[in-house]
């Protein structure tokens, strides 16, 4: 049993770290656009970005999700009839939707900027969009098949693509705005075709309606839900254009991606954790005392690099970007802490997750989504981008207590609150306190080290460690001790000592 949870544990890793890879790429792209763009082309950026997102949730159909599960539902000899439905459907249905798109290129343009300026860019998008979605089927198969390493040479593809193509584009041939929208092309259309490369021999041209009607059943509930996502996530770059300015998108933009890097645990964290809740669900005696230290421990991680990056978000902002985004750091804290809401989110979920009564899941977010619409409507209009930063927290809030409430409705965990109450305190003080430090950017940077190194010193004092936590630590750094703080010497003994 042990080495078929390492087996999966190991997938979901290299599949999060496709995932991190994302989100650290969009981050890495930061310094190249923030110093070439204007912030009013870096707004613009955002909000077709933010559009295409909205647009691709209702393309895709929820099918991303419904391919997986109808393979996996279907028998052996069903299973290209599976692949071949999704195929196909997933090929015509984005391309009706691109098609639209395109053609109402300038209209769009017109409604978002005022003029048709911008319209060979969202023409551009809307290309990207029908290969964007069209990659979808080839993962979702190689998933299925339990072929990681492809999966990774797939997204890795479009990954590298992107950036070589804008630092060629966007650097070196000065192509401003085209460059960015031309390099997410070429980036799709690679992913595209090597994803077709690796599955198109498996790929059946089979067209199935039941299966289609199945898939579908399974998906279209999920669009609701993937909306109101959206509006959680991004919807705050609109009221921003409406109420202040294009240029404000921009610079929010950035302090945005820079507190959203928490995604790199949450979003590893997310993919790691389904599989072991079902292996703990089904095979241990009291499986609630399991899952309120995971949702503990994951917090405890999560919130950690929140604070690390909030502690420093002055000076990273400052690093990454050129002069005129620098007021972005003002948000950064509020955003990581958002997506620490997220990951409670993420674990509260577990409850409604092990009895399958997921439906909940979409009334949290249905909830949450439209508390962000109508705080996005009120803050953002009087207090700009701190309005949304606010609105953002608040509502990643409201979704992990709504998601709480339900889970505890259908599956009671006694959930360690007075430990999460402690964390937040002790961390929130700290980040208060690291406003105040500005004393140029060595000494500041070394002053808000100290401050970091007292989180844990603090969480001790305060109690938040159990004995035989305590305990435990101190054998892992015996171990890691003993290792000569040799890395993979230390992950071994530690395994093999502690875990085995």
């Amino acid at each position: 049993m042990f080495k078929e949870l390492t087996k999966v544990f190991g997938e979901t890793v290299v599949y999060g770290l496709i995932g991190a890879a994302s989100t650290f790429i969009s981050v890495f792209l930061v310094p190249i656009y923030t110093r070439i763009l204007t912030p009013e082309d870096y707004g613009v950026t955002a909000l077709l970005t933010t559009l295409f997102v909205i647009i691709g949730v209702i393309a895709n159909l929820g099918m991303s999700s419904a391919i997986f599960w109808a393979y996996f539902k279907a028998k052996e000899e069903d299973r290209k009839a599976v692949v071949g439905t999704s195929f196909i459907s997933q090929t015509i249905f984005p391309f009706l939707i691109s098609a639209i798109a395109f053609l109402l290129s300038g209209f769009v343009s017109s409604a978002l900027f005022g003029s048709q300026a911008y319209s060979y860019l969202v023409a551009i998008s809307a290309v990207t969009l029908f290969f964007n979605i069209g990659v979808g089927v080839p993962l979702a198969l190689l998933r299925a098949e339990g072929r990681p390493a492809n999966f990774v040479s797939v997204s890795l593809s479009k990954i590298i693509a992107t950036v070589l193509f804008s630092i060629v584009l966007v650097v070196l041939l000065k192509m401003g705005l085209a460059g960015v929208f031309l390099a997410n092309l070429a980036g799709a259309i690679l992913g595209y075709l090597v994803g077709l490369g690796y599955t198109l021999r498996r790929i059946s041209f089979t067209f199935s309606k039941y299966w289609l009607t199945e898939m579908l059943k399974f998906g279209l509930p999920m669009v609701p839900a993937g909306l109101a996502m959206w509006a959680l996530n991004s919807s705050d770059r609109y009221f921003l254009n409406a109420f202040a300015s294009t240029a404000d998108v921009g610079i929010y933009n950035v302090g945005y991606k820079v507190g959203s890097l928490v995604t790199l645990v949450v979003s590893a964290l997310q993919l790691a954790y389904p599989r072991f809740v079902f292996s703990i669900y089904n095979e241990k005696t009291n499986p609630q005392d399991y899952f309120k230290k995971i949702i503990t421990y994951f917090y405890l991680l999560n919130f950690t690099f929140a604070l690390a990056i909030s502690l420093f978000s002055r000076e990273a902002v400052q690093l990454l970007t050129g002069s005129a985004f620098h007021s972005a750091y003002t948000i950064v804290p509020l955003i990581a802490f958002s997506y620490v809401g997220l990951g409670l989110y993420y674990n509260f979920a577990t409850g409604v997750f092990v009895v399958g009564k997921t439906f909940y899941t979409t009334i949290a977010v249905l909830l949450a989504g439209g508390l962000n619409l109508i705080l996005n409507y009120f803050l953002i209009s009087r207090f700009g981008m701190m309005g949304a930063a606010v609105s953002n927290l608040l509502s990643f809030a409201l979704l992990a207590a709504a998601e709480l409430y339900f889970s505890q409705r259908v599956y009671p965990i006694r959930i360690e609150f007075g430990r999460l109450f402690t964390v937040a305190l002790i961390g929130s003080a700290l980040v208060v306190g690291s406003s105040f430090i500005n004393f140029g950017f060595i000494v500041s940077v070394l002053i808000k080290m100290l401050l970091f190194a007292i989180f844990p010193v603090l969480l001790y004092f305060f109690g938040f460690f159990e004995e035989r936590e305590l305990k435990k630590i101190a054998k892992i750094w015996a171990v890691v001790k003993e290792s000569h703080y040799h890395p993979k010497k230390s992950l071994n003994s530690i395994r093999q000592d502690l875990i085995a």
